[in-house]
C-alpha cells in the first residue's frame, strides 16, 4: 500500500510511487513512532512521551489529536485509524524499510541511505532501534564483500571493528594498495593501544604479517605513499582512473594549487586494472631545459639511456634509436606502463613531442599528464581540474562540513593544532577562508598552517593580504608549492609582456570581463594584439576561466596579484577610469529600456555586469567623485528596484548623495528619487527619505519619472489626502504609457487605502495590468496581476485569482525580483490552504521562507513568519503560535518594518493572549496593533485587526462589540475578506447570542463606520 524509509531521512511513497511531503518535525516523529509499529495500536500515552519527551504541551491529547488530524489528510485513505486506546498505522511491515531489512538483510545497500531514523534526532527511544539496525548491517557487511569506499565509512564509523579493518585490509591489498592496507592496520593497532590498552586479535595480525611478506606489490612504479589524507575528491579520483585506463593521453589542466599533481598520483594509485609494469612519476618541475625532458624519464624509470653506457634498470633498453628519445621508444614499446609527467607547463613544447612519441611507439603505454595549459597533441583528453566545492556564505557548521573545501581546512589544521575549536563562528570562518580562497587546495592548506598561532577568524580578517600571510608551506615542497605568491609568480614568469599586460588590466572587473568589454577597458588603442587571442591563451594557461556566456573571470588571488602587478606599472588610476566610464554608459544606455519590452534583455544586461556596476559605484564613492557617484544612481536605482537590491542600492545611494561636490542638479534629483523609492524597503531614515523627495522635485528635466516621484512623494509625506488623491488619478492620465499604466496602479491601491472602493481598486488595476501588457513590461504586469488578485481573492474568487498570483510570480522570476516575492508567495499559499491543496501550500510557503531569507528585507521575513504563526494559530496548535509570534516579533527587533507589518503582528498577538484569557495584555497588545494599522492608511489592514478585535470580544464574554467590530471591519475595507473565512463564523456566533434588535443595533453601528471615523468605533466602551 506504500512505501516508508526510515533507513536515513524520512521518506513515503504512495502505491504509484508519489512522494508524500511530511512537512513538520512533530508529524515526522509521529509517523516514525506508528511505523516502527506496522499494524498496532500504539498508545496515545507512548505516542506524546515519544514525540514531545518530558515536556508536553498542555492539553497534550488534544494536541496529539491535531497532529493525527493533520497526519491523516496526508496519508492515503484508511491507512491511519483512531482505537480506544491510541492510534494503528494499517500498513504491512513489508511497507517498511528497516523491517524489509532484518526479513532481507541482502538488500542493506539498497535500503539504507544514511543515519536510521534520521528525523527522530536524539530522541532516547530512537537509540535502541538504531543500535538493532546498525548491528545487523554490520553483520551483513562482515559476511559480505563490500567496495571499499563502503569499507572505509563503515571502518571510520565503527573504528574498533576488527572484522570491518581486516576487510578493508584485504580489499586495498587486492587493488595493489598494499602501502594503504598496512596504514590501516597502523592506525587500527594504535588505536586499541591509546584507548583500550590492547593490541588487535592474531588472526589480524597473521593478516598484517601476510601483507609484508607479499613480496613485490601488485603496482611496479615509484609512486610515493602520502603522507597526508586526501580530501575531497574520491569520486573524481575513480572517474579519472577509468578515463586513464580507457584513454592513451589525459592531461589534467588547472590553476596552480588547484591539486593536479596529487590527483594525478592518487589516480595513478586506483588503476584497475594496475598496469603491469608500473605507474612512474615523472617530475618535470626541476627540469630548466626543453632537452632534459626525455632524460627525466629516463631517471625516473630507473634506467640510463644506452648511448651513455649500460642500462641496468629496471627496464632492459631495446633496439638502438637514433637519438635519445627514439631509444626511449624503443625501451618501452612493448610495456604495459602508465606514466605520470607531472607540471608540464614551462617545458610544454618538449613534453608534448615526447609524449606524442611515446604513444605512437607503445600501444600499451598510457600518459597522465598535468598542466596548466593543454599539450595539444591529437587524441589528448582534458580533465579540467577544478576547485573544491564551497559552502554558501550562511552555512551552519553541520552543511558546511559536507563540503570538501572545509573538510580540507579542518584535515590540515587538526594536524598543526588538534585542540582547533569547531563551534559555530569558527566554522563559519573556516567558510569564509575557503570561500577568498576560491576553494584552492593549496591556498586552503597554507591558510590551515596558519592555524598553529591564529585562530580561523582572525585568518579570515587578514586575507585582504594574503600573499603575505600565506607564506608556510612544506620545507620540502616545490618551492613555487610553498607560498601563494611563489605558486602564482610561476604562472606569470610564463607569460609574454601582452600577456601580462592583459592579465594584470583584467584585475580591474570585479565580475569578470566580455571580450568587448575587456578590448575597450584594458586595450582601447589595440597595442597588445589580437584581444580575442590574448584571453584564450590565458585561459588556456589557465589564468582565466570562460563561462558558457563568453565571461572571462578570475580566481580571487589572480585577482589579488593582478592588481598588485597593475599598481607596480603605474596604471590603476587610469584603467579604474575606463572601467568606470564604460560601465557607467551601458546603464544609461540600458536604463530606459528598463520600462519598455525590452525589459528582460536590459535587466539581464545590467544584473551580468552587477559586480562591475557596483564595483564602479564604490570606486567613485571611495575617490569621493560626486557627479559620477550621482550618475550611476540615478542610472542604476530602476534596476535596483526591479531586481530586488533595494537594500544594498539604498546603502549606496545613501553614501553617493552624500558625497560633497558639484554635481548637474537634474542628475542629482533623479538620483535622490530613485534612491527614496529604493529607500522604502531598504532605508530606516525617515528624514534622510524627506530630503530626498524634496530634492526629487527639482527636477525640470524631460524624464516622466518626476511625476511618479511627485505622486509618491505625497503618499509618504501626507498619506492620501484630497490632494494627493488627485495627483494620482492625474497620473493615470499621463501622456507617457508606462507612467500612465503605474499610475492606474497606484490610484488602485490608494483607493483601497482609503477603504470601501473594491469595484473601482479592480477596474484601475485592470487598466494598469492593459497598459502593462501593451508595454511587454514585466514588474508592472507581476504587480497589477497581484494587485488584482487581492481584490478577486477577497471578493470570494479564489481559484481565479490563484492564476493571476501564478502568472506574477512567472514574471517576478524571470525579473529575478527576490524582494517582491515572499509577499505573493505567501498570498499564494494561504489560496491553496483554502482550497485543500495543503502540499502545494506547505511548499509555497515554504520557498517564500527562502526568498525572503535570500532578500533580507525585514519585512518580507517578518511577513512570512506571521504567514506561519498564523496558520498554526487556525490550526489550533496554540504552542507554536505562540513560539512563531515571537520569533516573528524577535526578527523585528529594531529593524525598520511598516504599520501594516506591526499591526498584523500585535493584532496575532493579542488574539493569542486572549485564547489564554489574559484580558489586560490582550487589551494592551489590541490598542496597539489600533495604533499601527491607523499609521498605515490602509483600510483593509484596518479591516484585519478589526476582524482580530471581534473575536478577542466574543472571546471575553461580548457578543455586542463583536459584531459591531466585524460589521466594522467589513464596512471599512469595502466588504467581507472571503480569504479570511473564520471572520464569518466569528460574526454568525457573536449574533446568535444576541436577540434581534441588539444585533441589528450593533450591525447598525459597525456599519457606519470609515476609515476616517473608524477611531470612534474603537473609543467606544469596551
Amino acid at each position: 500500500m506504500m512505501d516508508i524509509r526510515l533507513l536515513g531521512p524520512l521518506e513515503v511513497r504512495d502505491r504509484e510511487g508519489r512522494t508524500i511531503d511530511i512537512g513538520g518535525a512533530r508529524l515526522r516523529l509521529l509517523l516514525i513512532l506508528l511505523a516502527l509499529e506496522p499494524g498496532k495500536v500504539v498508545t496515545a500515552g507512548r505516542l506524546i512521551d515519544g514525540i514531545w519527551g518530558d515536556q508536553p504541551p498542555a492539553g497534550a491529547g488534544n494536541a496529539l489529536q491535531s497532529l493525527v488530524s493533520r497526519l491523516r489528510r496526508l496519508l492515503p485513505d484508511g491507512v491511519l485509524h483512531a482505537r480506544p486506546a491510541g492510534y494503528l498505522l494499517d500498513v504491512d511491515p513489508d511497507d517498511v524499510d528497516c523491517f524489509r531489512f532484518e526479513r532481507q538483510p541482502q538488500a542493506a545497500g539498497e535500503l539504507w541511505r544514511g543515519t536510521a531514523l534520521a528525523d527522530a534526532g536524539d530522541a532516547p527511544w530512537a537509540t535502541s532501534w538504531r543500535v538493532r539496525f546498525d548491528e545487523l548491517r554490520l553483520t551483513v557487511a562482515e559476511a559480505g564483500t563490500p567496495d571499499i569506499p563502503e569499507l572505509e565509512a563503515l571502518a571510520a564509523a565503527h573504528p574498533h571493528r576488527e572484522r570491518i579493518a581486516g576487510l578493508l585490509m584485504r580489499a586495498l591489498h587486492q587493488q595493489g594498495r598494499t602501502p594503504e592496507a598496512l596504514m590501516v592496520f597502523e592506525r587500527y593497532r594504535r588505536r586499541l593501544a591509546d584507548e583500550l590498552g590492547t593490541d588487535p586479535a592474531p588472526s589480524l595480525a597473521r593478516l598484517h604479517l601476510e601483507l609484508l611478506r607479499a613480496g613485490e606489490p601488485a603496482v611496479q612504479g615509484n609512486l610515493r605513499t602520502p603522507l597526508t589524507s586526501f580530501v575531497g575528491r574520491d569520486v573524481e579520483v575513480r572517474n579519472l582512473a577509468r578515463t586513464v585506463a580507457s584513454n592513451r593521453l589525459v592531461t589534467l589542466v588547472g590553476p596552480g594549487g588547484a591539486g593536479k599533481t596529487r590527483l594525478s598520483l592518487e589516480a595513478g594509485r586506483a588503476l584497475a586494472p594496475a598496469p603491469p609494469d608500473g605507474v612512474w612519476l615523472v617530475e618535470l618541475a626541476p627540469v630548466t631545459a626543453p632537452a632534459d625532458v626525455v632524460q627525466a624519464v629516463w631517471a625516473a624509470l630507473g634506467m640510463r639511456d644506452p648511448a651513455g653506457g649500460a642500462a641496468p634498470g629496471l627496464l632492459a633498453a631495446g633496439r638502438d634509436g637514433s637519438d635519445s628519445t627514439g631509444r626511449l621508444c624503443n625501451a618501452l614499446a612493448l610495456r604495459r606502463l602508465t606514466i605520470v609527467l607531472d607540471n608540464c607547463e614551462h617545458v610544454v613544447a618538449a613534453a608534448a613531442e615526447l609524449a606524442d612519441r611515446l604513444l605512437g611507439a607503445g600501444p600499451d603505454l598510457h600518459v597522465l599528464a598535468t598542466s596548466r595549459e593543454p599539450l595539444g597533441i591529437t587524441g589528448e583528453v582534458l580533465h579540467p581540474v577544478e576547485p573544491l566545492p564551497l559552502p554558501p556564505a550562511d552555512a551552519d557548521p553541520a552543511s558546511a562540513r559536507d563540503f570538501a573545501s572545509v573538510l580540507l581546512f579542518l584535515d590540515r589544521a587538526a594536524l598543526v593544532r588538534p585542540e582547533l575549536a569547531t563551534d559555530r563562528d569558527s566554522v563559519a570562518a573556516m567558510v569564509r577562508i575557503c570561500r577568498a580562497l576560491d576553494g584552492m587546495p593549496l591556498a586552503i592548506e597554507l591558510a590551515a598552517a596558519r592555524c598553529r598561532t591564529l585562530a580561523p577568524a582572525q585568518i579570515a580578517d587578514r586575507l585582504d593580504d594574503r600573499f603575505r600571510l600565506l607564506t608556510r608551506g612544506s620545507r620540502t615542497a616545490l618551492p613555487r608549492h610553498q607560498t601563494l605568491r611563489a605558486t602564482v609568480d610561476w604562472s606569470w614568469d610564463l607569460l609574454d609582456a601582452a600577456e601580462r599586460a592583459m592579465l594584470r588590466r583584467l584585475a580591474v572587473f570585479p565580475g569578470g570581463a566580455t571580450l568587448e568589454s575587456a578590448a575597450a577597458v584594458c586595450d582601447p588603442g589595440g597595442e597588445l594584439g589580437d584581444p580575442l587571442e590574448l584571453l584564450t591563451t590565458l585561459v588556456d594557461k589557465s589564468l582565466l576561466l570562460v563561462d558558457d556566456a563568453g565571461r572571462y573571470r578570475m580566481l580571487e588571488t589572480i585577482r589579488a596579484y593582478g592588481l598588485e602587478r597593475l599598481d607596480e606599472q603605474g596604471e590603476t588610476a587610469a584603467l579604474r577610469a575606463r572601467h568606470g566610464a564604460w560601465f557607467l554608459d551601458l546603464i544609461e544606455r540600458l536604463e530606459g529600456r528598463l520600462r519598455t519590452r525590452d525589459q528582460l534583455a536590459a535587466l539581464a544586461a545590467i544584473s551580468a555586469e552587477h559586480d562591475n556596476v557596483h564595483g564602479a559605484l564604490r570606486r567613485a564613492i571611495a575617490d569621493g567623485d560626486a557627479a559620477t557617484a550621482t550618475r550611476f544612481v540615478a542610472g542604476v536605482g530602476w534596476y535596483w528596484w526591479l531586481g530586488g537590491h533595494r537594500v544594498e542600492g539604498a546603502a549606496l545611494a545613501a553614501a553617493a548623495l552624500m558625497l560633497p561636490g558639484e554635481v548637474d542638479p537634474d542628475v542629482r534629483a533623479l538620483a535622490c528619487g530613485v534612491a527614496a523609492v529604493n529607500g522604502f524597503d531598504g532605508l530606516g531614515d525617515t528624514t534622510m527619505l524627506n530630503d530626498w523627495f524634496r530634492e526629487a522635485l527639482t527636477y525640470r528635466g524631460p524624464n516622466s519619472m518626476f511625476r511618479l516621484f511627485e505622486a509618491v512623494a505625497g503618499l509618504f509625506r501626507d498619506g492620501p489626502t484630497p490632494e494627493v488623491m488627485a495627483r494620482i488619478e492625474r497620473l493615470a492620465d499621463d501622456p507617457e504609457p508606462w507612467t500612465a499604466s503605474l499610475g492606474h496602479l497606484l490610484h488602485g491601491h490608494t483607493l483601497l487605502n482609503v477603504g470601501g472602493r473594491f469595484g473601482e481598486a479592480a477596474g484601475e488595476f485592470r487598466a494598469s495590468l492593459d497598459g502593462f501588457r501593451a508595454l511587454g513590461e514585466r514588474w508592472g504586469m507581476a504587480f497589477a496581476l497581484a494587485a488584482l488578485a487581492e481584490v478577486i481573492a477577497r471578493d470570494g474568487r479564489h481559484e481565479e485569482a490563484i492564476g493571476h498570483f501564478e502568472e506574477a510570480l512567472r514574471y517576478l522570476r524571470e525579473l529575478g525580483a527576490t524582494e517582491d516575492r515572499p509577499v505573493t508567495e505567501v498570498r499564494l499559499a494561504q489560496l491553496y490552504g483554502l482550497l485543500g491543496r495543503f502540499d502545494k501550500a506547505e511548499e509555497t510557503l515554504a520557498e517564500a521562507r527562502r526568498t525572503a531569507q535570500r532578500s533580507g528585507v525585514p519585512d518580507s521575513i517578518a511577513f512570512v513568519e506571521y504567514a506561519f504563526a498564523h496558520r498554526a494559530l487556525r490550526l489550533g496548535d496554540l504552542d507554536q503560535a505562540r513560539a512563531r509570534f515571537a520569533h516573528a516579533l524577535a526578527l523585528v527587533g529594531d529593524h525598520r518594518v511598516s504599520p501594516q507589518m506591526m499591526a498584523m503582528l500585535t493584532s496575532g498577538r493579542a488574539l493569542l493572549l486572549a485564547l489564554d484569557g489574559d484580558r489586560p495584555a490582550a487589551g494592551a497588545a489590541l490598542r496597539e496593533a489600533f495604533a499601527h494599522a491607523r499609521a498605515s492608511f490602509d483600510a483593509p489592514v484596518v479591516g484585519t485587526v478589526l476582524d482580530d478585535a471581534a473575536e478577542i470580544a466574543l472571546l471575553l464574554g461580548d457578543p455586542a462589540r463583536a459584531v459591531t467590530l466585524a460589521a466594522g471591519a467589513d464596512a471599512v475595507r469595502g466588504g467581507p475578506d472571503r480569504t479570511r473565512p473564520w471572520t464569518a463564523a466569528v460574526a454568525a456566533r457573536a449574533g446568535a447570542a444576541l436577540g434581534d434588535a441588539d444585533r441589528a443595533a450593533a450591525t447598525s453601528l459597525g456599519a457606519a463606520t470609515t476609515i476616517d471615523t473608524v477611531d470612534r468605533l474603537l473609543a467606544a466602551p469596551q
